[in-house]
């Protein structure tokens, strides 16, 4: 802790010293972002600390699922189970999974099950931009965004004419993957579709794949500030169950089917004034089959009703409002834990000051949650951007956060274990859990050193109370308890460098201290270290080469720190080329060590693998 304190300070100090340097502002950072407060705004004038990448940048780059695209950020962790459809999800400064919220256009789908999104499960041909946003979201937008929000922003149909494009490409495993999409726009009405299809034989046995999907949004302009449009879509895949290492699978199947529609209304009466109005509904089916002794099935089924309204106002030249309320009720069916539902009723106001001819901006937030299960929650939020001048800024945070309790934790079905007639084991949820609550505070600069340079430095400290840890008491029944804490210390280091018009490198590096505050051990697979950097060569006529590399530390397996996980370095290396016409070809490779590295203990991830194809546009 004291040495976090004093690398602090001497980065601070060392912004103080530059505040009169006149440097050049030919580098363009900012972009539009919704996130921050549910409205859109420039990066650069938002107080959180939010990562956008593009559409485009995630195909230079190769990424294959959503995890590749998200893996590189400064504290993003990603649980990666390892291969095609293996599961992927998300882990952001010291959190679990279910600690950190995703959003789809803003529609929450992190399933009230097991509360995770599988980042596998999420195409990227519809995919225009993600948005991360680090640290809690809970003032805004409730449960879950503890460690941090990730909104996933789908294309649009085209302004006018049509577009069109095609994808194909194969690799290692003979992986395959076809998509198309194709919009066009007549008169007031428009319209996107795409769809896809993926397979794979994996490299594991009993890790293959195949998937399907399809998204169609419809755009329809009563006027040029009235809109209404309308976004639905499925996924569904069958995938091999290999488990781990130590206890193989070779014949166990999980079929997934996800299904969702997502209604907007949005009008601007003027100026100062938005409105908007939202109804959605989330469904997903998961089936687990078991085939080695007695053929078995576990079907598990949940669904999400939601509705929003939200009003954004300014008020005066310096003071502005966001607020909203939402109703969500959650369902879920499962051959093992039976029906359960409960409903959340909530809402928020961020109140948005800008003082001193703008250069300082507040945002005082604050949301109520109303549980039918358990009850309600209130998480205020405060964060705040100085803009000293106009290369160095300065932004701080200090809000509450929270995550409601899973059906899983609430519900599992009670399963008891003898031997010789006494108890010997077993597990079962716990319907009298409370959910999950954190504060955090957050310290950091950005400043553009000159034209080649732009650097950023964030300090976070998390305080977790109520942690909910499944253990077992002294019959040996394993128990979900809200008797765990942590304390989270961690720096965020980011730094882009224009070496030229067509060669950049960027540099982030990830400093982590995540324990038990009880008993002082390090958190479940939350690395020490995580260095991330990418060269990035735009050269002439169409050609890009990226080359990426990634250090992750040592992390440990188990809750005791018994079980350790070894430290890796990965090399990646893609290359692409556009020519006329909007055709385009392609080639990655992934692992280009080829080192034997497993990030979730006894899961072997892929060794030297490539991908090559083409994409065309029209």
């Amino acid at each position: 802790m004291k040495n976090i304190i004093k690398k602090l300070i001497f980065l601070g100090l060392l912004l103080f010293c530059l505040p009169n340097i006149a440097f050049p502002q030919d580098v363009e950072l900012n972009k539009i972002v919704v996130t921050p407060s549910r409205i859109e705004e420039s990066s650069g004038d938002v107080s959180r600390v939010v990562d956008v990448v593009t559409a485009k940048e995630m195909e230079e780059s190769g990424a294959q699922d959503l995890s590749d695209a998200l893996t590189d950020l400064t504290s993003v962790n990603i649980s990666n189970y390892g291969g095609p459809g293996a599961n992927k999800d998300i882990r952001m400064r010291g959190s679990t999974a279910s600690q950190v919220l995703v959003l789809m256009d803003g529609r929450p789908i992190n399933n009230p099950r097991d509360g995770s999104v599988n980042l596998s499960d999420i195409p990227l041909d519809n995919v225009s931009r993600v948005e991360v946003m680090h640290g809690p979201g809970s003032s805004l937008y409730g449960s879950s965004a503890m460690g941090g929000v990730v909104n996933i922003i789908t294309k649009k149909p085209p302004k006018e004419g049509q577009k069109a494009e095609i994808y194909s490409s194969f690799g290692t495993a003979r992986t395959y993957i076809e998509r198309a999409l194709y919009g066009a726009r007549v008169s007031k009405f428009s319209y996107l579709i795409s769809g896809g299809y993926e397979s794979s034989e994996g490299f594991r046995q009993n890790s293959q794949l195949n998937s399907k999907d399809c998204n169609l949004k419809l755009e329809y302009d009563l006027n040029s500030e009235n809109n209404l449009w309308f976004n639905s879509g499925f996924y569904a895949s069958k995938v091999g169950a290999p488990g781990s290492t130590s206890w193989p699978d070779e014949d166990d199947k999980q079929n997934t089917l996800k299904r969702f529609f997502d209604f907007k209304w949005s009008f601007k009466p003027d100026e100062q004034t938005g409105l908007s109005a939202r109804a959605y509904q989330n469904y997903d089916r998961l089936e687990f089959i078991e085939n080695s002794t007695t053929y078995t099935k576990d079907i598990h089924t949940t669904r999400v009703r939601g509705f929003d309204l939200q009003l954004d106002k300014q008020l005066l030249d310096d003071y502005g409002i966001v607020c909203g309320l939402n109703y969500v009720r959650n369902m879920n069916d499962s051959t093992s834990s039976a029906k359960h539902e409960y409903i959340v009723r909530a809402g928020y106001i961020e109140n948005r000051l800008d003082l001193f001819d703008k250069k300082l901006n507040i945002n005082l937030s604050g949301r109520v949650d109303d549980y039918s299960n358990f009850g309600t929650q209130f998480n205020p939020g405060l964060s705040a951007l100085y803009k000293f001048n106009e290369n160095i800024k300065f932004h701080g945070l200090i809000s509450r956060s929270f995550r409601a309790p899973t059906f899983n934790d609430l519900y599992w079905p009670a399963n008891y274990y003898y031997y010789k007639g006494a108890l010997a084991g077993g597990e079962e949820g716990n319907p009298n859990l409370r959910p999950e609550k954190g504060v955090t505070e957050e310290l950091g600069a950005e400043v553009r050193i000159n034209r080649y340079l732009v650097s950023g430095f964030t300090y976070f400290h998390s305080d977790f109370k109520q942690l909910i840890q499944w253990s077992p008491d002294a019959s040996a029944v394993w128990r979900p308890e809200n008797v765990s804490s942590a304390a989270i210390d961690g720096i965020e280091l980011e730094n882009k460098m224009f070496i030229s018009d067509n060669l950049n490198l960027d540099i982030n590096y990830t400093y982590l201290i995540a324990r038990d505050a009880d008993t002082h051990k390090y958190l479940v697979y939350q690395p020490m270290n995580k260095v991330d950097a990418c060269l990035r060569y735009h050269g002439y006529d169409g050609l890009t080469v990226e080359l990426k590399g990634q250090f992750t530390g040592q992390r440990f397996g188990n809750a005791v720190n018994t079980d350790k996980v070894k430290n890796f370095f990965t090399l990646g290396i893609s290359v692409s080329k556009k020519f006329r016409h909007g055709v385009s070809c392609f080639a990655y490779i992934d692992n280009l060590l080829n080192r034997k590295y497993q990030v979730i203990r006894g899961y072997p991830m892929p060794g030297f693998s490539f991908t090559g194809g083409l994409k065309a546009e029209f």
